[in-house]
């Protein structure tokens, strides 16, 4: 019988790989920026379900908005220390400055 307030190893699993698709998490980027950005993109879009992927046309509306944006440094967003090329790709994630 399992203690009340345990977690079951479904559970526990199920946060792992949550965990595991988390995108930009600021002690990700403090761990150290990755030597090539565009591959370490690659393989995070790669990770997320087909659902949850922002088309192209999307990406590139959402990139354009960030260019221009006085909170961008050199692709980082410093507003929530993600990436921008890799937020702008989560169909789920916004602009933490309301712009998309």
């Amino acid at each position: 019988m399992p203690i009340t307030g345990s977690k079951t190893k479904m559970e526990r699993d199920a946060r792992r790989n949550e965990e595991k698709l988390r995108i930009c998490r600021l002690c990700d980027i403090a761990a150290g920026i990755p030597d090539d950005i565009g591959r370490y993109a690659d393989r995070l879009y790669a990770l997320l379900p087909e659902s949850e992927r922002a088309g192209g046309e999307l990406m590139d509306s959402r990139l354009a908005v960030c260019n221009d944006c006085n909170r961008n440094s050199d692709g980082t967003c410093l507003e929530c220390g993600c990436y921008c090329v890799i937020r702008s790709f989560a169909v789920s994630k916004h602009c933490p400055v309301g712009k998309w």
